[in-house]
């Protein structure tokens, strides 16, 4: 009877498990804020950045919460890992897209410009690297599998700005605008198409990107001095809560 009581209770009190899946373009710098992650959270030293190898497959983290499991998939950005990315996606509760904060500076420092403006930095490396960012979110938000899956944009590097006073604003206002737009050419050639292999994927178009809701937030964060890791964990942990792990 005791071993019975104790097992029915080590059920009942059993956290479950939710999945985040970190991925983002090649180099801003996913693997290095996992890191910081695991460092803050399992209280150990982290490795210095330039030491963190980039990721070739995946890099994974199990963070034992007070209510719940977080378990990261952190993927790496190359465009031969990309086409692994769609496996993982079935199981994922939560979305970790990782920006280099510093491409939206020069939106920054214009960011009295009418938002239908050209950017002030079109036809420099920034401007290509946020457009390139935006193609592959927009492809990953379509996805069947990843439909009222909560997304967290994580603008890292922020310690390499030299102000980021009102800068989540104005990356926020940048992607509410991308989802918002009736313009946007988000819909990819199979050749270029980074899901082209899924079954399930659908090329999207404008339209059905705009009509789409998702819960989505932007954070600033630093994967060298650890800003806004507690506001990561925080907000995917609140969000997956609301709805049963996908994985069980």
């Amino acid at each position: 009877m005791y071993h019975l009581i104790t097992g029915l209770y080590a059920e009942w009190t059993k956290k479950p498990r939710y999945n985040a899946l970190m991925v983002g373009a090649a180099g801003v710098g996913k693997s290095c804020l996992l890191e910081k992650i695991k460092s803050v959270y399992l209280k150990r030293p982290a490795l210095p950045p330039n030491r963190v190898a980039p990721t070739v497959g995946q890099n994974v983290l199990e963070l034992s919460l007070p209510r719940i499991h977080l378990h990261f998939w952190d993927l790496g950005g190359s465009p031969s890992v990309r086409t692994l990315w769609s496996k993982y996606y079935d199981e994922s509760d939560a979305v970790v897209w990782v920006v280099d904060a510093r491409h939206f500076l020069p939106l920054h420092q214009h960011a009295d410009k009418s938002p239908t403006s050209q950017a002030p930095d079109a036809g420099t490396d920034t401007f290509a690297a946020r457009e390139a960012s935006w193609k592959l979110l927009s492809e990953l938000l379509m996805h069947p599998s990843l439909e009222a899956c909560p997304v967290l944009i994580v603008a890292n590097c922020i310690d390499e700005c030299e102000s980021s006073e009102g800068l989540e604003g104005t990356i926020k206002q940048w992607f509410s605008d991308k989802l918002a737009s009736d313009d946007t050419d988000v819909a990819a050639a199979a050749g270029d198409n980074v899901f082209a292999d899924d079954e399930a994927y659908r090329a999207p178009s404008t339209s059905m990107l705009s009509e789409r809701e998702y819960e989505w937030d932007v954070v600033l964060a630093s994967a060298f001095d650890g800003t806004g890791v507690h506001d990561v964990v925080d907000w995917l942990a609140g969000r997956v809560q609301r709805s049963s792990p996908r994985s069980q």
